[in-house]
């Protein structure tokens, strides 16, 4: 039988070192962002079973039945520039990829496509999203949302989600206790920030790319924060994450986008 979420132990040291669990809420993120301005230290974590209106990357939806998945939020009190936060995304991402391919069999390949969706043959199992609380130029506060699609059905998924979307249960052909999954994620989750703050952007990134396949593919990057947009061929990451795609007119530095995936160059 499979655990209950308020089962849920992180055997970390400073994650979870509050921690709220719910039935339902409108969004882990928007719990946490309240907890945040109450003065909640850092570390605190939300875990959902369902959210009402879940919260993806660059203000999207993110589809959060109850009962197969998780959904959960980490307050972060980082010490470090604005503009350097978006690392942390990297190391969710990292966390979440590691921890999936660990659970699935060998034979299913598991990617990130930039800079945070892990994607199982192709088809994306994850959410991953930071709003940031500023005062100035002082970083107040960053809200750490992860969801996963862990034993979600086929079935579950809304028509229009199952080209794209999919769960660990799919992938893999049989379900995953979700508490155990999450508190091998949370250890690596912990790590991952603990190791971004004591050596730096560079082994996170190293480890990152591990999971990048996107070099060589034909991409359309637009969305919010996108002065026009752009198509062309993926070149890589560089040293601060950003995505370096070669396009038909210039050579483009992407720091924030939504990326389409096209047609692989031959």
């Amino acid at each position: 039988m499979e655990r209950s979420l308020y089962e849920l132990r992180p055997s970390c040291r400073w994650l979870g070192c509050r921690l709220d669990v719910y039935h339902e809420v409108d969004s882990t993120n928007r719990v946490a962002e309240r907890l945040a301005r109450a003065g909640a230290p850092e570390g605190t974590l939300v875990l959902a079973d369902a959210q009402t209106s879940g919260r993806g990357r660059m203000g999207r939806s993110f589809y959060s039945p109850g009962g197969h998945s998780l959904y959960f939020s980490v307050l972060l009190r980082p010490r470090m520039a604005p503009e350097h936060l978006h690392r942390h995304i990297f190391v969710a991402a990292l966390a979440v990829a590691e921890s999936v391919e660990a659970a699935l069999p060998s034979s299913v390949p598991v990617e990130i496509k930039w800079p945070n969706d892990v994607l199982l043959a192709g088809r994306k199992t994850s959410g991953i999203n930071l709003p940031v609380q500023l005062e100035g130029q002082r970083v107040t506060s960053a809200v750490l949302g992860v969801g996963i699609n862990v034993n979600l059905p086929e079935h579950a998924f809304p028509a229009e989600l199952r080209p794209i979307a999919t769960s660990l249960l799919i992938a893999g052909g049989r379900s995953l206790d979700r508490v155990s999954f999450a508190e091998g994620l949370l250890a690596k989750l912990e790590a991952g920030i603990e190791r971004l703050r004591q050596d730096g952007f560079g082994p996170v990134l190293e480890r990152w790319r591990k999971y990048f396949r996107m070099q060589g593919q034909r991409v359309r990057v637009g969305g919010p924060g996108m002065p026009r947009e752009v198509e062309g061929i993926v070149e890589g990451v560089d040293a601060e994450g950003a995505l370096i795609v070669r396009s038909d007119r210039s050579r483009e530095r992407i720091l924030a986008g939504d990326v389409t995936l096209l047609k692989r160059e031959a």
